[in-house]
């Protein structure tokens, strides 16, 4: 039970910006270990979004809360998802070939031209997602939207082979197996359940999955693998995917 008290609080250490002033394992076993959370932060990111939500709509219009809406899965996390998939459109747009140069550019620090285009999209994608959402009444996907994009990084991880010998990325890529596959699965299914049903849950998980598989394949054509910056890159999408669906299917 300590271990993965350890493991919990490690991710919400890892992920968010949370203050955990605490001195924890973090071995690439605690990160597989700890891999069952990946759920349980998406839920806590959604929960949040859907509480300032309900605090917001009272008071202001539906555009503008959509703006706070938005804002807080970054803020909580630092942007760690958003600047991931800026490197990734940096690394793969503007280069062409040579895998290691298209590493280089994910690595640099400055934002390119194809990160801000990427970062743009996102957030327009979002915003037009969620001021929907909020729209039509149904508010419950914010819970669950990052619950399942969570889910599809730990799905990716499984499918998915290291592009690099060393990276953050490394921690997950390759060291997921099946046991915690089907745990985060099977999590990500009952907290869907219950938030907007079974049929339109597996709907959306099984969307996510699709594109997590082609993404992966992509990631494989330009730099034989995952890196860190992919496994945020793929939340991003996932997330949006998942939004816009759900619009669409109402």
């Amino acid at each position: 039970m300590k271990e993965y008290l350890n493991d919990f609080l490690l991710f919400f250490q890892f992920f968010t910006r949370i203050p955990i002033n605490k001195s924890l394992n973090c071995e690439k076993e605690n990160f597989r270990r700890g891999s069952i959370f990946f759920p349980v932060v998406g839920l806590f990111i959604g929960l949040l979004q859907w509480l300032i939500y309900y605090i917001l709509i009272k008071v202001l219009p539906i555009n503008i809360t959509a703006v706070f809406v938005v804002i807080i899965p970054i803020v909580i996390t630092g942007g760690l998802h958003v600047d991931g998939l800026g490197d990734t459109c940096d690394g793969f747009f503007s280069l062409k070939g040579d895998k290691d140069k298209i590493i280089e550019v994910m690595k640099d620090s400055r934002v390119g031209t194809y990160a801000s285009i990427a970062i743009v999209f996102d957030m327009l994608a979002r915003y037009a997602a969620v001021s929907t959402i909020i729209d039509i009444n149904l508010p419950l996907i914010l819970i669950i939207t990052p619950v399942i994009a969570r889910f599809t990084v730990v799905f990716i991880s499984f499918i998915g082979k290291n592009a690099k010998e060393k990276g953050s990325g490394n921690i997950f890529i390759g060291n997921i197996d099946m046991k915690r596959l089907v745990i985060t699965g099977i999590t990500t299914i009952i907290l869907g359940t219950l938030l907007i049903g079974f049929n339109k849950s597996a709907i959306l998980i099984v969307s996510g999955m699709v594109l997590s598989f082609l993404f992966n394949k992509f990631c494989e054509s330009k730099i034989t693998g995952l890196t860190g910056d992919s496994l945020g890159a793929n939340n991003e999408l996932v997330e949006i995917l998942v939004m816009i669906l759900f619009v669409a299917m109402n």
